[in-house]
């Protein structure tokens, strides 16, 4: 074999090689940068809900008031030492007016013992016609964060099944809208 084809030889090994370095390290660039781009789309599209409690001060009514001393107001003062609390009959309601058309992201729920088993999470542009964004039926009481999607000026928990024999009782609805961007 001439010394110009031991050479060609050897260097298509060493160009395959190469090559294949160049391929492995390009894949794993591509790799990072994608999981880099999902990690960050990821953080974006969860940070995009907003911090602001748009329920907070809002006017609240409600189907029912267990009495005088739990309006529906209570559930949207801030205070998670004030409760609303409803008769003791299903199905029953609390809502609140946000002022203007706002797109859901999140509702937290602060509930007292007398929780609800199955609910809905509603929005409305006029209280009248309502859509329902959230639905269970394993309601777990405590503070629940549920992370939905809708758009309205109103939002009401409909709750449809008491987990006790008492009525609904909130101590906060909290509402977070998407942030504009």
């Amino acid at each position: 074999m001439s010394p110009l084809i031991r050479m060609l030889t050897r260097w298509r090994r060493r160009s395959r090689w190469h090559m294949a370095g160049t391929v492995i390290a390009t894949f794993a660039m591509a790799v990072a940068c994608l999981s880099a781009a999902t990690f960050s789309a990821g953080t974006a599209s969860a940070a995009s809900c907003g911090t602001t409690n748009l329920a907070l001060h809002q006017p609240t009514t409600a189907s029912s008031v267990q009495g005088p001393s739990w309006p529906a107001s209570n559930a949207t003062d801030g205070s998670q030492t004030t409760r609303w609390s409803s008769a003791f009959t299903d199905p029953q309601w609390l809502q609140t007016d946000l002022g203007t058309p706002q797109p859901v992201c999140q509702v937290v729920i602060h509930w007292e013992n007398a929780y609800a088993k199955a609910f809905q999470i509603q929005t409305s542009n006029d209280a009248a016609t309502w859509t329902t964004i959230y639905s269970t039926t394993a309601g777990t009481g405590g503070t629940q964060t549920l992370n939905i999607t809708g758009t309205g000026r109103y939002i009401r928990m409909y709750g449809t099944t008491r987990a006790t024999q008492y009525g609904y009782s909130i101590y906060e609805l909290q509402v977070y809208a998407q942030n504009a961007g």
